[in-house]
């Protein structure tokens, strides 16, 4: 009820946070207040243009940045509704809001500055709201009419330029954590940088040829050596998450920048920018053509990078699935000195865990590959599990149990595999239930081989794992074939069973 005036004064001077009489739990702060003027900024001021063209005229009058902020979010809401009408006086209003910069301090201050103070206002959270304004503009579920393309590019110059005291005077958000992708999606200038890409993909789908200019443009002024503000490591992780997409939007001055990105003179910056671009990307030929040396450059550093602590297990097992897929793509041999797979191999030897993780990945990928495969990837595998099954690592084998379930792969060809690595380990715990009731789905075309595997199992430990339900068909058709070794295997599982006190198995005619 009260007039744009009224409600001015009464946002700028409201200071009476309390707690409710009757539940203390609740209270009325700021916060609180401001969360209702968003809604009222949403439904009664924007669609009345004399009423927004006050806000909009008066904002050197709003004297706590937390309403600024409230305004910007209730316009995003009206954004991703499609409500363009009003855009470009939103978007003059976020460059206003980054004339303001971000400072937690001023030399010599004895105070903490803050969104809600009238006094010593902080404009970092409105400064972060026009990021999250501008990247939800080109979101591809979004995209505004590219006649803002002028106005965005200019706030995103900004963002991605300008001062963020966080990032510059190394304060994380996450002080304990050493993921500096997370610190990076959590501070304005680096999140600018995701935008800025999505920013140039939101030019591509309007235009398939468009130039993205301001993209490299943008780029270019934080890689200069002159910068104002040089790159931190959060920025670094996020550019190396982002390379693949800056690569689509032009391969050639990616490919030529490829030094900025990824500065092997900079190990700490390197490591972020490489772990996060092997974490976050698919493996790509052309990419790798570009990249190869840096690929390399990981092989030759890792027990370096070990010792000074940059690299943690999620990285190197990303590094190995890169590398068994461009094994796949048949740029080079599994083994001898042109393969990085097996440098890879013999990098991670002292730590093993390394080489079942990345052969559980590839049964998992096999499994989700549908019915088909490539009789030349086929092959490839093929050669692979044979030089994995010859070293002979008990716990890389042990995860076998994906690759049982792989339909692309012949069930012939799985079942002797899988006879082969229970010659040499037992599958465990979920591997040996899943690898039974997998076994059970082949039993009608592969009797034979499935009775096999399956006395194979029962030899080793882990019978506790195996369940009645997939194990009695298995038994049930052995022990009823004809051919004396199906017979002679079935026999053998359930003695091994009831041996280990599965006495569930003594009657088979159950």
């Amino acid at each position: 009820n009260l007039t744009d005036e009224k409600l001015l004064a009464y946002i700028n001077e409201w200071q009476e946070e309390h707690h409710e009489a009757d539940n203390w739990l609740v209270e009325i702060n700021i916060e609180a207040l401001a969360e209702a003027f968003q809604t009222v900024f949403k439904d009664s001021v924007i669609p009345d243009a004399d009423r927004l063209g006050f806000w909009i005229n008066n904002r050197e009058r709003i004297e706590r940045p937390i309403y600024v902020r409230a305004m910007i979010s209730a316009m995003q809401e009206y954004v991703k509704e499609k409500n363009f009408d009003k855009l470009s006086q939103w978007l003059t209003f976020c460059g206003w809001v980054l004339a303001h910069p971000d400072r937690e301090y001023e030399e010599g201050d004895d105070y903490k500055r803050s969104e809600e103070s009238r006094e010593n206002p902080h404009w970092n959270s409105s400064r972060r709201a026009v990021s999250d304004f501008i990247g939800v503009c080109v979101k591809e579920d979004v995209d505004v009419p590219v006649s803002a393309r002028e106005h965005l590019a200019k706030l995103l110059d900004l963002l991605c330029t300008q001062f963020d005291w966080r990032l510059d005077e190394d304060k994380p958000v996450f002080p304990n954590s050493s993921d500096q992708l997370a610190e990076a999606i959590n501070n304005t200038r680096s999140r600018a940088l995701q935008s800025l890409v999505n920013f140039g993909l939101w030019l591509r789908r309007n235009d398939s040829e468009a130039d993205v200019a301001e993209v490299t443009t943008t780029l270019k002024k934080r890689f200069a050596p002159e910068t104002e503000h040089p790159l931190s490591l959060p920025e670094r992780a996020m550019l190396g998450m982002l390379y693949h997409n800056i690569f689509i939007l032009n391969e050639a001055w990616a490919t030529e920048h490829k030094a900025d990105f990824f500065p092997q003179g900079d190990l700490p910056a390197w490591m972020e920018a490489f772990d996060s671009f092997l974490r976050y990307n698919r493996p790509s030929k052309p990419i790798f053509e570009v990249l190869r040396d840096d690929f390399e450059f990981a092989l030759q550093q890792r027990n370096n990078v070990e010792r000074q602590k940059h690299l943690r297990r999620e990285p190197v097992d990303s590094l190995g699935r890169h590398l068994f897929a461009y094994y796949l793509f048949a740029l080079y041999p599994l083994t001898g000195k042109e393969s990085l797979l097996e440098r890879y191999y013999q990098q991670t030897a002292g730590t093993r865990a390394h080489w079942a993780n990345l052969f559980d990945h590839v049964g998992r990928t096999l499994r989700n590959s549908g019915n088909h495969l490539d009789n030349a990837l086929k092959d490839r595998i093929i050669e692979f599990f044979d030089w994995r099954l010859e070293v002979g690592d008990q716990a890389e084998l042990e995860q076998f149990a994906f690759w049982l379930e792989a339909e692309c792969l012949e069930p012939e060809w799985r079942l002797n595999a899988c006879s082969r690595i229970l010659d040499v380990v037992q599958l465990k715990d979920i591997g040996i239930f899943e690898g039974i009731r997998t076994l059970g789905k082949m039993l009608t075309d592969h009797p034979a081989k499935v009775v096999e595997c399956f006395a194979k199992i029962t030899d080793g430990l882990g019978n506790d794992m195996i369940f009645t339900d997939s194990a009695k068909p298995i038994l049930k058709a052995g022990l009823g074939s004809s051919d004396e070794s199906v017979r002679n295997n079935a026999e053998r599982a359930r003695e091994n069973l009831l041996r280990g006190g599965r006495f569930d198995f003594l009657d088979m005619d159950d």
